[in-house]
């Protein structure tokens, strides 16, 4: 995009149409089954973006923050997970300039609920998950000159968790079905510039799959992380090689992964709670058509 009123176009297409990606789901994956283990968790995260490659991106986003909050609370009832996002930009550059520098200029929270009344029967690994997300942002450079929504979503289904002995590796399966609020009656531009009705979802099912492998490859205090997000949806994204958007009417493959890597440096310096680490964002129609990697580098501070 080369200008702040395509900018806010693709904006709002996307969040018409778009999940958007979970920053972090580490704690998550542990359930009720190893609730005695790690109990209540909290952690701050702060990351820095290094910038967007790929086809899919329609410009190269860099210089920004992203601090994340998250809690995972497990109880007799099941557990609960939660994390907020809010993202910054650093660049005093007219680089980006669809990112305001006296704010941040955009926020986005995600809640997951997973039910399991029957911890002491065979059953005990599946659970019902419910989940919620939505969110907002802000555009215009240094003066604030609009807003978009990120529309709420409502997914359900069962889950499976999945774990080793000693729970130092564990693994979540979910298949949910996924609700986004107006999806079923959106709204698609024609290729004459004029708007009309769409029908949502043909199939509008979600895979997700999400790991932790703590003291990974033997090394105590390095975690491998993160989830995968497969599902198919009618949407309009830009593509960029052909400076286009894609036809709203077909539905299309959408794939999201982020692998997280973080070690407890702190451990040498009688600090637990300190880590560092990378994330690096794999996803495939998502913000764009096509392929898109996105790496960052970040802190994390454990409270609990």
């Amino acid at each position: 995009m080369c200008n702040i009123y395509c900018t806010f176009a693709q904006h709002l297409l996307y969040n018409l149409h778009f999940i958007p990606m979970k920053r972090t789901l580490t704690l998550f994956t542990i359930l009720l089954s190893a609730a005695s283990i790690y109990a209540v968790d909290a952690n701050l995260q702060v990351y820095y973006d290094f910038g967007s490659k790929g086809t899919a991106c329609a410009n190269q986003r860099s210089n920004r923050v992203t601090t994340t909050v998250e809690l995972f609370h497990p109880d007799a009832w099941g557990s609960t997970f939660f994390f907020f996002d809010m993202d910054y930009s650093i660049n005093r550059s007219n680089d980006n300039p669809q990112d305001p520098k006296n704010a941040p200029f955009g926020t986005y929270w995600e809640i997951t609920r997973s039910f399991n009344f029957w911890q002491q029967t065979k059953a005990k690994d599946l659970s019902v998950h419910l989940e919620y997300n939505g969110g907002l942002g802000i555009f215009g450079g240094k003066v604030v000159q609009g807003g978009y929504g990120i529309n709420h979503a409502v997914l359900v289904g069962p889950e499976y968790f999945l774990h080793t002995a000693d729970y130092k590796n564990t693994f979540t399966i979910q298949l949910l079905f996924k609700y986004i609020a107006d999806d079923y009656n959106m709204w698609q531009v024609k290729s004459n510039g004029q708007w009309k009705n769409q029908k949502g979802n043909q199939i509008p099912l979600q895979f997700t799959f999400v790991w932790a492998c703590r003291d990974f490859c033997t090394l105590p205090g390095l975690t491998f992380s993160g989830f995968a997000d497969i599902w198919g949806q009618k949407q309009t994204v830009f593509d960029r090689k052909n400076n286009t958007y894609t036809d709203p009417a077909k539905q299309s493959f959408v794939f999201i992964s982020e692998p997280q890597l973080w070690y407890c440096v702190g451990q040498w310096f009688k600090c637990p709670n300190l880590n560092i680490g990378t994330e690096i964002e794999f996803s495939y129609n998502f913000t764009g058509a096509g392929f898109m990697c996105n790496p960052c580098i970040g802190l994390k501070w454990n409270f609990l």
